[in-house]
């Protein structure tokens, strides 16, 4: 993951989460200037907690404001990004960005725990956080409170915390973020093979990607990886990279300040032109339009 500060762009990659070992997930502290601003996912579950810092939290198709305190739980291949507000980007050594964060897969508490009449409202939680939890409540100072506490514990006691806190995270009053629509259009494989392709494209969509690439990472020829390719996600290859790339784009003009042509090349797009014949022809409009409507929704 990287970030051009001089022009503000914003990556977008496949996270890979580095876990110590012998940790069956990852605690820790993030603090630096600004928020790197990446577009990315990753199979595991995350809570993030702000602890100082302000901008765009992007969730799926959803874009809000952020500020100390805001605390999310988000589900696994669920795309997110915290662009942070340019004052952060000036060398100002007053403001910093700073989040606590825990990473996590499900199997953690073994596959027959998790099943337990007691963690019935973790398991709803667990599911509704495909679509990103923003958690609000009575509960959240707790969960504050323990989650503050988890990077100093050792790995016994963080993992006890993480499950109180997932247990008063299912009694709080929480807002369901990424629309139902968006899950279902972007992250229903039937394959892990297909999940193994999803995976690259998110990772090198700004690339000139070559689909013979992709077959071989299918083991399979070309035509085959055609035939096989429409059937997963009944679209020809092209187009499916075409709707990742829009569907980038449409989190960027709805939630940014980007120029319309620097969206375009952020989304891997080298020619503008094609940029808006692509946008027009999956979104219905113009990318200026769409983000005009956008916004008068907001």
């Amino acid at each position: 993951m990287e970030t051009d500060q001089n022009s503000k762009k914003i990556v977008v990659s496949l996270e890979k989460i580095e876990k110590k070992e012998h940790a069956s997930f990852h605690t820790g502290v993030y603090k630096q200037q600004y928020f790197n601003g990446d577009w990315h996912y990753h199979p595991e579950f995350e809570l993030l907690l702000i602890k100082e810092g302000e901008g765009t939290r992007l969730v799926g198709d959803h874009g809000e404001k952020f500020e100390v305190n805001d605390l999310v739980l988000l589900g696994s291949f669920l795309p997110h990004a915290w662009i942070t507000d340019a004052d952060y980007l000036k060398e100002q050594p007053d403001k910093f960005c700073e989040s606590i964060y825990v990473q996590f897969k499900k199997n953690i508490f073994g596959s027959s725990f998790v099943n337990i009449p007691e963690l019935k409202g973790v398991r709803k939680i667990l599911r509704l956080s495909e679509r990103g939890l923003k958690i609000n409540g009575k509960h959240k100072d707790k969960i504050i409170s323990l989650l503050e506490e988890m990077p100093k514990e050792n790995a016994f006691n963080q993992l006890i915390k993480l499950l109180k806190i997932l247990n008063l995270v299912s009694i709080s009053d929480y807002t369901i973020l990424a629309s139902e629509n968006y899950l279902k259009e972007n992250f229903q494989f039937k394959s892990h093979r297909m999940l193994k392709i999803h995976e690259y494209l998110m990772e090198n969509y700004k690339q000139n990607i070559d689909i013979k690439t992709c077959a071989d990472m299918a083991n399979m020829t070309l035509p085959s990886f055609c035939r096989y390719f429409k059937n997963e996600t009944n679209m020809i290859f092209s187009d499916y990279l075409n709707h990742i790339r829009i569907d980038f784009s449409k989190r960027l003009l709805t939630n940014t300040d980007m120029a319309i042509k620097e969206i375009g090349y952020e989304c891997g797009y080298n020619s503008v032109p094609y940029f808006n014949k692509q946008f027009k022809k999956i979104a219905g409009e113009s990318p200026f339009k769409f983000r005009k409507i956008s916004r008068e929704k907001h």
